[in-house]
């Protein structure tokens, strides 16, 4: 029924527990597929000494990296579903029938998630509505990629793969143009925060690459080329003399929402405003005024009231 993806690349302090949660699991109708991304250190015998049939072990010469490496995986994966999940996680006892429950009786959904927190206690995402997920890729990553669920057979018509160097995000963009998205309201997974980690590594190169994405899914939204002004609104990072005017924010917004059929009206406006806002509080103060301000039809008058005290008291500070 299901198959979890497990890519490990020197993991040897975190891999027992983690895939023992997973052996652990209420639900057992599963195959544990671990693709050893050529790793230096012992892990592959920790996974040998893991005496369980439904555990399947695949060591490269070579390493190809997490895409690479789940890519591998998935050509060897035999369930309905397929299950990400890393080295150094720990999945809670019922998160797999969680999840397998809802995506059964949910067909129209291809790919969820969960909730997850840190090993602290604090949470790493929160709820949001399902409606929210596809139009949300324009600013972020939907998906706590540990804790998500996909319908094999989508992946298998479409050909898709992970690929890119956010192999995730990049998959969550091409699978948003053909399925649904959901999440499940419940912690089901505990992420383990490390400085060592890929995730906290070259991270220019990582900006860089969600700003190309960022850029992807505007112009697959709007149907055309974006223009570099508009790369700008959408991407992260951007210096003060690069930043475009309010006016020019407030029009790509309004045409973003205009051509918003494929998603929730309202789950979108709440995407567009995030995008706005996050453009107002990085415009220097000479490129806005309080008349653009009162003038931008997709705010509430309460919104717009918020930004001009805020406005007003930065130019008086």
């Amino acid at each position: 029924m299901v198959s979890i993806l497990i890519p490990v690349f020197n993991s040897k302090f975190f891999l027992y527990e983690s895939i023992q949660s997973i052996l652990n699991q209420s639900f057992t109708d599963l195959e544990v597929i671990v693709v050893d991304d050529a790793s230096s250190d012992n892990s592959p015998s920790i996974v040998h000494n893991l005496k369980d049939s439904r555990i399947k072990f695949i060591q490269l010469t070579k390493n190809l990296g997490i895409g690479g490496a789940l890519n591998v995986g998935l050509n060897h994966a035999k369930g309905k579903y397929i299950v990400r999940m890393d080295a150094d996680d720990i999945a809670y006892p019922n998160r797999i029938d969680q999840q397998v429950q809802f995506m059964e009786k949910n067909p129209s959904i291809g790919v969820s998630g969960t909730l997850a927190e840190y090993f602290d206690g604090t949470p790493f995402n929160r709820v949001v509505k399902n409606e929210y997920l596809r139009p949300s890729l324009l600013l972020d990553c939907p998906f706590v990629h540990p804790t998500v669920i996909i319908q094999k057979e989508i992946l298998d018509k479409s050909g898709l793969q992970f690929s890119g160097y956010l192999e995730d995000y990049q998959l969550w963009i091409e699978l948003s143009k053909i399925t649904e998205f959901g999440l499940l309201p419940e912690i089901l997974l505990k992420y383990r925060r490390s400085e060592s980690q890929f995730t906290a590594q070259n991270f220019d190169k990582r900006s860089n690459e969600a700003n190309r994405l960022r850029i992807s899914m505007a112009e697959y939204w709007l149907g055309r080329s974006i223009t570099t002004t508009e790369k700008n609104i959408v991407s992260l990072n951007i210096s003060e003399e690069n930043q475009p005017e309010l006016k020019m924010v407030q029009t790509f917004c309004k045409e973003l929402l205009e051509k918003a059929s494929w998603s929730d009206s309202t789950q979108t406006l709440e995407v567009i405003k995030k995008l706005f806002f996050r453009n107002f509080y990085r415009t220097p103060m000479r490129l806005r005024s309080n008349f653009q301000i009162l003038n931008i039809d997709f705010l509430s008058l309460r919104e717009k009231l918020n930004l001009l005290k805020k406005s007003n008291f930065s130019e008086i500070s």
